[in-house]
């Protein structure tokens, strides 16, 4: 009886590890167009350039479809130097208020 309940845990056990999510993926939003439209806390990644520091770690970031404010806190900046002319990658979330909406990003990563 025991050899059989040692058997059916390990098979149990090495099924499980086997296992893995099948269900539908959350899609990012991928341009500023539709982060400005998205709900709060909506994940973003966009790619684009940082061209004006706005102060307080408010930043005014660009791509193809428009711009939008993105709030990078110090050490998410890792040691990277940006310029204007640096195409980067931001990934977070939006970050929706009364009358404006922003990016609270996670990571920036220069391209």
């Amino acid at each position: 009886m025991k050899k059989l309940i040692l058997a059916t845990t390990l098979a149990l056990l090495s099924g499980s590890a086997l296992a893995a999510f099948n269900g539908p993926e959350t899609a990012a939003i991928n341009s500023v167009k539709e982060a400005q439209n998205a709900s709060d806390d909506s994940f973003v990644l966009l790619t684009g350039n940082i061209v004006q520091a706005l102060g307080n770690e408010t930043y005014l970031f660009k791509d193809d479809t428009g711009q939008i404010e993105v709030e990078i806190d110090n050490e998410d900046w890792m040691g990277q130097d940006v310029s204007p002319q640096d195409k980067v990658a931001i990934r977070g979330e939006v970050d929706s208020e009364w009358t404006t909406t922003q990016i609270d990003v996670e990571t920036i990563q220069k391209l």
